[in-house]
């Protein structure tokens, strides 16, 4: 059977004549929720030094300073990394990234040895949701509980923290190009995204603007601004790079 490749469907999206597409994200934005909220003082030394804390927790683990994002277990140790931060357990977490179930154990045990305030952060949620029924996010929206309680529903609340948290920030980043830059056109919001166009006149300024428009605070008591970065295209989404 012959390889298939899928198609860029991004392609399909293209800017307005004099119009150049952009398309900005925020930088590995719910890990660094997860940082703040459990107050992980390894995670955010990491990010204060430029580093990304996936390729060093993959280095330390396997004690081979050459890993780098583009190394073959890179992709599946980040993501039982992700997993484990959102409360997965092994048995889950173990076919999806293609390990055995005791392997994965083995890996969760020794990050949470190497980040403990993650799991304290965890255990913190779970009471929450056992003893007052609802959990709260940075920016004070809050989730209420009212169905049966059972072992998804943690899951769902851990990761409903960094996700909704995320969510609310790139939508401030909407609302303040949507005010600040009547230019600018946003086209799609994907999470911890923005796509759209802006004139082709001036565009260094508009992909400064953009980055600066996006760049709000999230309101913890030690502030965090998640780096935001931007792609441009005058062809289409697709070719954004």
């Amino acid at each position: 059977m012959k390889n298939f490749s899928f198609p860029n469907i991004r392609s399909m999206f293209v800017p307005d004549p004099g119009y150049e597409f952009f398309d900005i994200d925020l930088d590995s934005a719910d890990l660094r929720i997860v940082a703040w909220e459990s107050d992980c003082k390894w995670l955010k030394d990491c990010f204060r030094a430029g580093l990304k804390p996936y390729v060093e927790l993959a280095k330390e683990y396997y004690h081979d300073p050459a890993i780098t994002k583009h190394h073959k277990s890179y992709p599946s140790f980040k993501s039982l990394c992700h997993g484990t931060n959102y409360l997965g357990e092994a048995s889950g977490v173990a076919p999806r990234v293609g390990l055995l179930v005791h392997e994965v154990t083995r890996i969760q045990k020794w990050y949470f040895n190497r980040c403990p305030e993650i799991k304290a952060w965890q255990d913190h949620i779970i009471n929450q949701v056992n003893t007052r029924r609802n959990i709260s996010n940075a920016w004070g929206y809050r989730l209420n509980i009212l169905d049966r309680v059972e072992q998804s529903t943690y899951r769902e609340c851990v990761a409903w923290i960094p996700q909704s948290t995320v969510g609310i920030l790139i939508n401030h980043g909407y609302v303040n190009i949507d005010r600040n830059l009547p230019a600018v056109q946003v086209l799609l919001q994907v999470h911890d995204s923005l796509a759209g166009q802006f004139p082709i006149a001036s565009a260094v300024n508009y992909k400064e603007e953009i980055v600066k428009q996006c760049s709000v605070p999230v309101p913890y008591s030690d502030p965090l601004i998640i780096p935001v970065g931007i792609k441009t295209s005058r062809k289409s989404w697709g070719e954004c790079g």
